[in-house]
């Protein structure tokens, strides 16, 4: 064959292996609301942890204040400084990097789907952030006394690491697909999910959530003690117990949404839910990762509402 019949031959074949060399995978609009969606969650948990932690200090003071009046002059020296960290901040040392790790896994997705190429993390590795809620989990243990299972302790460990290392490792690789990224979280997206749950409680009255409303039970009933001395004592005025019930009745408006711990319980469920839904291209999965939308939506209503407060 003539050379230049030979490269007119050629030229069409080359020319189709270039175009196939430069194409892209489509952008994946599901992947991508999930991602957005999931990437946006992250600070919302972490005001809402810090809020429910500030309230159980406070909870504390307020504790050792009535005691302190209650006891008149018997009563000893309060101890002054700082409250004692408790079952809220122990439950955010574990809550924030796990939440971490699934935002880490959530930018570097949304970049897939959104068809531009995954940047290199700039936080902490994964092993650092498994580390830390392995410390968490002791912290938790001493404070309300929660022990996840061991599978769920050792299978959410690990996939805190893996989560948030997955970007890195997917940008690596080439030819990566949302398809396949979203296969190989999924795992480790349901024993992140599993492990969060077991440590707020996913009953009422058990785990961190527990704890904590035990303390704002406790409160409750301190405090009408308390305003039960304060109405029985002839000693005060009308305006000396009319500003010591606006004084208690103000602490009372510290007390973050009762419904914090549910809203990140119902935000865990529908995101494993949507998640499962578009790794199996589920023909509900809109429908699901719609609901993970709605959740990602209240816990942000919520951690505002907080802010403000």
């Amino acid at each position: 064959m003539p050379l230049r019949r030979s490269l007119v031959l050629l030229l069409p074949l080359l020319a189709i292996g270039c175009a196939g060399a430069g194409q892209k995978d489509p952008p994946s609009p599901l992947a991508l609301r999930l991602g957005t969606a999931l990437e946006g969650a992250d600070p919302s948990a972490d005001s809402l942890i810090l809020r429910m932690d500030a309230f159980e200090r406070m909870a504390q003071r307020e504790d050792a204040a009535i005691g302190f009046a209650a006891g008149g002059r018997h009563a000893g020296a309060p101890r002054l400084g700082p409250a004692a960290s408790g079952a809220a901040e122990a439950a955010g040392q574990v809550l924030m990097p796990g939440f971490t790790a699934l935002g880490d896994y959530a930018h570097g997705l949304a970049q897939l789907a959104g068809g531009a190429p995954i940047e290199p993390r700039s936080g902490p590795a994964g092993a650092l952030l498994s580390r830390a809620a392995e410390d968490g989990l002791q912290a938790v243990r001493r404070t309300s006394g929660t022990v996840p299972p061991e599978p769920v302790r050792v299978a959410g460990l690990a996939g805190i690491a893996a989560l948030s290392d997955l970007p890195d490792r997917m940008a690596a690789t080439p030819g990566a697909t949302v398809p396949a990224m979203v296969a190989e979280a999924a795992p480790h997206l349901s024993a992140v999910t599993a492990l969060l749950r077991a440590v707020i409680g996913s009953e009422r009255g058990y785990g961190t959530r527990g704890a904590l409303r035990a303390r704002r039970e406790g409160l409750d009933a301190v405090q009408t003690r308390f305003l039960a001395a304060v109405a029985a004592d002839r000693r005060l005025g009308p305006g000396e117990r009319y500003t010591i019930f606006r004084s208690v009745a103000e602490q009372r408006d510290d007390d973050p949404a009762q419904g914090s711990f549910s809203a990140l319980i119902d935000l865990l469920g529908t995101l494993e839910a949507a998640h499962a839904a578009l790794a199996a291209g589920a023909p509900d999965a809109a429908q699901k990762i719609a609901a993970f939308e709605a959740a990602v939506a209240r816990l942000g209503a919520m951690a505002e509402a907080a802010r403000r407060g």
